[in-house]
């Protein structure tokens, strides 16, 4: 199965049970992130092969680099949301709740491509071949540990940068996904949403660098990139 992330950006109908109004509270994006400045790096001039991307280097590096984090997530929601309908268990809430991450993922997403501006990457071609869309559990797992991936993401990037503006906004991104991880493993394992795979021993989520992210993402990507100037 071999997908472009798609532009779908629908919105998700408000139920009337107090479990989907306490859910988009528990969602609700970190105020002000849409607003949010930044001031980009100039990335360095290098040769790249004509059918690789050259992610740049420095700050833009890293933008872009969440962007191919965000990118995957959003085709993975996107995906979901395609074939929900078939999925064998899942509830209206459950699917209602994989809308409402795919509609953040593709808002992160447009804002890192806004803020990358002439520096940014394209669009990259997923692979989600490994997720068995039209079972519950697979989908859920597959969901749980790309969240928790990109929590990892967001607080190893928060400090490599160099512009403090940067900073300030991926930790606010950080927080929005944070908050996805931890509904979405609740849903599958209740009380699951701080245990010690995600927690570490100071009760800090944890922090990966971004070569150890781009290893475990590269099954999901069939874009070649070109990420040697690429903090590590």
């Amino acid at each position: 199965m071999k997908l472009n992330t798609g532009s779908e950006n629908q919105q998700v109908e408000e139920t009337v049970t107090m479990h989907d109004v306490s859910r988009r509270r528990f969602l609700t994006l970190a105020g002000g992130i849409a607003g949010a400045g930044v001031i980009l790096s100039a990335a360095s001039c290098r040769r790249t092969p004509p059918d690789t991307i050259y992610v740049g280097s420095g700050d833009t590096a890293l933008l872009n680099y969440l962007f191919m984090v965000e990118s995957v997530l959003a085709a993975f929601y996107s995906r979901s949301n395609t074939v929900g309908p078939q999925y064998y268990g899942l509830t209206k809430s459950e699917l209602e709740l994989l809308a409402d991450l795919r509609d953040h993922q593709l808002a992160h997403k447009q804002l890192l491509a806004k803020l990358l501006d002439t520096k940014f990457m394209g669009e990259i071609v997923t692979d989600l071949a490994s997720v068995t869309f039209a079972d519950r559990t697979d989908t859920l797992k597959h969901a749980i540990a790309l969240e928790d991936l990109a929590v990892g993401a967001y607080n190893g990037a928060a400090k490599r940068f160099t512009d403090p503006n940067n900073v300030l906004l991926i930790a606010k991104m950080a927080t929005v996904q944070a908050r996805h991880a931890a509904y979405v493993r609740d849903i599958l394992a209740a009380n699951t949403f701080s245990d010690s795979t995600v927690v570490d021993v100071n009760g800090l989520d944890r922090a990966y660098s971004p070569s150890d992210v781009m290893a475990i993402l590269k099954p999901y990507i069939q874009t070649k990139l070109d990420v040697t100037n690429l903090p590590a």
